[in-house]
């Protein structure tokens, strides 16, 4: 007989700004661990699919490839092709990841034309939906030219009030502004750089925004010595949300997150461009193409449908993300017709569908594929559950 309900085995990453505390925590795990974990994933991403419990099958990508239309359903494959459109992720920063921008799926496509996989690996956008679990400290979107002109004259660095300067004359002053940073030849990067963190460092003491800001800057500059990503961070809305709080990033948004736990979803695709704290490339000119400096992400709260159950709205088109409070038994969100991953933040719940029981415990998930039907759920722990749009 026929699984209806898949466990899955998340996949830990490590990376060098990742946590030695946060996610194993989570897991139960001794800590501090040896190596900085930064992330944990639920889905079939190429690079790490999660693993599953159903018999003849190495993980939950094989299991998709095996039969698409059976797992995901007709109307998902028929709008995303025979792939899981979404990735859920734990996310445990403990320092800032690159400053990065996705593009539209328009311009992946366009640029894939030209270009084959050198810029974009897929076809896709890749809109983000970050969960704050802890207090997170985020960079995202653009300030106003008026914001950014201010920090800059009160920073009182030379050679940034020539760039705002120059700036100013353009259309887009903001975009002028990026552009001037990114392109400060390789001789003035590391004298531009230390001369701000020198003026951020005195201006840090300040009890206000700006001060913040500055204070924010020099930490950065901490982990990232000389990175010119360093003054970009001074054009950036800085945020820290509050747990509960969401943050919605679509195509365009220039992000950074910096520290944290939160639980993320995405569009399951590969295409990042980056503008600094990274050794990896930085593609200038790409980045300035795709770069909204109008554009912010949405931070708000989840609204509430009905009694336990919580949406966070995105404007994606790859996935919906819900939380659902069972502490009395309650009808999983999401369609039926189409692919769903349950995961247990902590606590434990217990999720039912066609007869089979399966009970979650803190970071454990499970895939429910397209025709798995009403899946009900009952239990003292905090459940997520992302699903297709269609």
């Amino acid at each position: 007989m026929r699984r209806v309900v898949d466990r899955l085995e998340p996949v830990v990453f490590e990376d060098a700004w990742g946590s030695h505390v946060s996610i194993a925590s989570l897991q139960g795990r001794t800590i501090p661990t040896v190596q900085p974990e930064s992330e944990l994933w639920m889905g079939a991403h190429e690079e790490g699919p999660s693993g599953v419990d159903r018999g003849g099958y190495a993980d939950l990508a094989s299991l998709i490839a095996a039969n698409p239309e059976r797992e995901l359903g007709p109307q998902t494959v028929a709008a995303y092709g025979p792939r899981l459109p979404f990735l859920l992720k734990v996310l445990a920063p403990n320092h800032a990841i690159s400053i990065q921008v996705h593009p539209s799926a328009e311009r992946a496509v366009q640029v894939r034309r030209v270009t084959g996989s050198q810029v974009y690996v897929d076809d896709w956008a890749k809109p983000e939906l970050l969960v704050a679990v802890s207090a997170f400290e985020v960079f995202v979107g653009m300030r106003s030219i008026e914001q950014v002109a201010g920090t800059f004259r009160g920073l009182g660095v030379r050679a940034l009030v020539e760039l705002l300067d120059r700036a100013l004359q353009a259309p887009d002053p903001l975009h002028a502004l990026l552009a001037g940073i990114l392109h400060t030849p390789e001789t003035a990067r590391v004298a531009l750089v230390r001369d701000v963190v020198a003026a951020c460092v005195m201006a840090e003491g300040r009890d206000d925004p700006e001060g913040e800001l500055s204070a924010a800057v020099v930490r950065i500059a901490e982990e990232h010595p000389d990175d010119i990503g360093v003054v970009v961070l001074l054009l950036m809305n800085h945020r820290v949300l509050h747990p509960g709080e969401f943050i919605d990033v679509p195509a365009g948004v220039l992000h950074s997150y910096v520290r944290g736990l939160g639980v993320e979803v995405l569009a399951n695709s590969d295409n990042v461009v980056r503008a600094g704290l990274t050794g990896k490339t930085v593609n200038v000119k790409e980045l300035l193409e795709i770069v909204d400096t109008s554009a912010d992400g949405v931070i708000g709260r989840p609204l509430h449908l009905e009694p336990g159950i919580e949406t966070f709205e995105t404007t994606s088109d790859r996935f919906r993300l819900h939380r659902v409070r069972a502490d009395e038994e309650r009808i999983l969100p999401g369609a039926v017709q189409g692919p769903r991953i349950a995961f247990c933040l902590r606590g434990e719940v217990s999720v039912t569908a066609g007869g089979e029981r399966v009970v979650l415990k803190g970071t454990e998930s499970a895939f429910l594929p397209a025709d798995t039907g009403v899946v009900t759920a009952r239990g003292t722990g905090e459940l997520y559950v992302v699903s297709a749009p269609i």
